[in-house]
C-alpha cells in the first residue's frame, strides 16, 4: 500500500521532473528516490514516468497519481501547520494576474482581513501562465485572473467583467477632442500590456477588424507603467477600466469611447479539481466574489464551493 512517504518522493519528483532535485530536496539520495519510485510501480503493476534523452515526462497512470499526491501532500502540509500552530492565523494563498492584481487585490484582501483576524495572506502577481503553473504546484489556494487557463486540472467561475478603456492625460492632443472616431487613432502611438496579454490580444484584434494601424511604443509587464507613461503624455494606454477608476474621476485621465461596442475582459476566481476549502477559504472566496461584483456591476452572491 502506497504511504505518506511514497506520495512526498513521486510528489516532489514530479515537481523539478527530476530524481537528483528531488533528491536534494528531500536530504535523500538519489538511489533511495529511485528506489521509492520503482516501488510505486512494481506495487501498482504501472509506469509513472517515461524517460527520453535523459528527462522524465508522466505517464497517464503518472499524471492521476500526480493529481492525488498533489492533493494529499497540501493537504497533509496544512494539518501539520493547523495542528503545530493552533495560535496563529490560517494562511490562504492568492494568485492574481497582473491587471487584477495591480486594480482590487489589494482592496479585496484588506477588506476581508479587517472583518476577519482569523487569517493571514500571501500573494502572488504574475502574468496568467505563472499563476496557473503555481495554481497546478499547489504553491497558490486560489487565483484571480482574466487571461486564459490552459490546463484541465483547473476549474474556474467568472466574478464579472470589467472594460478595457483607451485613456490620455492633459498631455495629449486628444484629451480635449470632441467626438474621437476609430480613424482619428490610425498610426498613433500605444502604451500596452507585453505580448500574450489577454487584455493586448482583445484590443489588437479589435484594431485589426477596422484595419486601424497603432504603434505599440511602450509594451510593458506592469499596469503601473502604462500609467505613468500616459501621465507623461507619451502615447494613449490601453487599460482596464477597473485599473484607472479613480484616475477617470478625477478627470487625469480622459477615455476615448471609439468602439461600437465595450470591449469587455472577463474576471475569473481559479482553483485546481478537487480544491480542499478551508471555512476561511470558502468565506473569502465568497468575499471576493461580491467585491468584484460590485466592482464589476454584477453582483454574485451565489458562488457555492
Amino acid at each position: 500500500m502506497i504511504t505518506e512517504r511514497h506520495l512526498r518522493v513521486f510528489y516532489e519528483v514530479c515537481k523539478y521532473m527530476n530524481m537528483t532535485k528531488a533528491s536534494k530536496e528531500l536530504f535523500v539520495s538519489q538511489p533511495a528516490v529511485s528506489k521509492t519510485i520503482h516501488d510505486i510501480e512494481t506495487d501498482y503493476g504501472v509506469k509513472l514516468f517515461e524517460r527520453w534523452n535523459k528527462a522524465l515526462y508522466l505517464t497517464p497512470e503518472g499524471h492521476n497519481l500526480y493529481e492525488y499526491s498533489k492533493q494529499v501532500v497540501n493537504l497533509l502540509d496544512a494539518i501539520d501547520t493547523s495542528m503545530r500552530a493552533r495560535d496563529s492565523k490560517d494562511l490562504i494563498r492568492v494568485g492574481a494576474s497582473i491587471t487584477i492584481g495591480t486594480s482590487i487585490l489589494s482592496e479585496i484582501i484588506s477588506g476581508y482581513c479587517r472583518e476577519n483576524d482569523s487569517v493571514r495572506m500571501e500573494a502572488l502577481v504574475d502574468n496568467t501562465p505563472v499563476i496557473e503553473q503555481a495554481l497546478l504546484q499547489g504553491r497558490l489556494d486560489i487565483a484571480f485572473v482574466e487571461g486564459r487557463l490552459s490546463s484541465m486540472d483547473i476549474k474556474s467561475e467568472t466574478l464579472g467583467s470589467t472594460e478595457i478603456v483607451l485613456v490620455v492625460n492633459r498631455l495629449h492632443e486628444l484629451y480635449s477632442k470632441e467626438n474621437v472616431k476609430l480613424e482619428d487613432l490610425d498610426g498613433m502611438d500605444f502604451i500596452v500590456r507585453e505580448k500574450g496579454s489577454h487584455t493586448r490580444e482583445i484590443f489588437a484584434l479589435e484594431m485589426e477588424k477596422y484595419n486601424i494601424r497603432w504603434n505599440p511604443a511602450w509594451s510593458c509587464h506592469n499596469t503601473q507603467t502604462i500609467k505613468n507613461a500616459v501621465d507623461a503624455g507619451l502615447g494613449i494606454g490601453v487599460l482596464s477600466k477597473l485599473s484607472v477608476r479613480k484616475r477617470l474621476e478625477s478627470g487625469r485621465f480622459h477615455a476615448i469611447n471609439v468602439f461600437d461596442e465595450p470591449l469587455e475582459l472577463y474576471m475569473r476566481i481559479a482553483y485546481t479539481k478537487n480544491k480542499y476549502f478551508s471555512p476561511n477559504l470558502s468565506a473569502f472566496c465568497e468575499y471576493a466574489a461580491e467585491h468584484v461584483g460590485r466592482l464589476a456591476g454584477e453582483r454574485n452572491n451565489n458562488m457555492k464551493l
